[in-house]
């Protein structure tokens, strides 16, 4: 098991790295203890896509319950002490995102990990695609209805919540390959789904005191 000292660098010290190496269109997300510090690549002009993992790695998943988060503390503990995220608005495949294997990882990852002489794991997400997607769309359509569709409010916070949760799923379904590559895709992903789905429970639970049961798949 991975010592967590492995994390002893500061952010700020990566940040000077990061902007020694490549300049602009890098972020560095450090989201505490329990995850790993996560350097975000986006288009320039892009920041928002790096709001949207920062938003659901620093403020979604520490205010989840322990017992959710405790799901996925295997695969936090096994993972690299940083992952680079490539983030794209779309994939061309389609797919939401990808773990990148060692053998394919992209020069960035390979200078960074030659400059600092830390182990790194590399994955790709499709912000807007996830924003775009709908996993469960008939409990999804039922959870919406019942904001009232005078508050604008309401519905927009709706939206985040769903959004959210589905990046922080998306970004795990990935974190748990880098960390156990002999796991079938089929396993991880049932773990997946079912993490979307506690996860947007408790988030509307906790906004509007909503309680319903979900059915339905999530497709990664």
């Amino acid at each position: 098991m991975r010592k967590r000292t492995e994390r002893a660098h500061t952010a700020g010290l990566f940040s000077q790295l990061i902007g020694r190496m490549v300049g602009k269109g890098q972020a560095l997300i450090a989201a505490g203890d329990a995850m790993p510090l996560v350097v975000a690549r986006y288009p320039r002009g892009r920041a928002k896509l790096v709001t949207a993992l920062e938003d659901a790695l620093r403020h979604t998943f520490p205010a989840l319950p322990a017992s959710l988060r405790e799901r996925y503390q295997d695969a936090l503990e096994q993972s690299t002490p940083v992952v680079i995220a490539d983030l794209r608005r779309h994939n061309p495949c389609t797919c939401l995102g990808h773990h990148h294997p060692p053998s394919s990882h992209s020069a960035f990852a390979r200078a960074f990990a030659a400059e600092t002489g830390r182990k790194v794991g590399e994955i790709d997400l499709a912000i807007d695609a996830i924003r775009e997607w709908e996993p469960l769309p008939l409990s999804g359509l039922a959870a919406a209805a019942w904001v009232p569709d005078c508050d604008r409010g309401s519905k927009a916070e709706f939206a985040e919540a769903r959004f959210h949760a589905a990046v922080l799923s998306v970004f795990l379904h990935e974190l748990e390959h880098l960390a156990f590559p002999e796991r079938p895709e089929q396993l991880v992903r049932e773990r997946s789904n079912e993490f979307y789905i506690d996860a947007l429970q408790a988030q509307l639970s906790s906004s509007f005191g909503l309680q319903f049961g979900f059915s339905g798949s999530v497709a990664a």
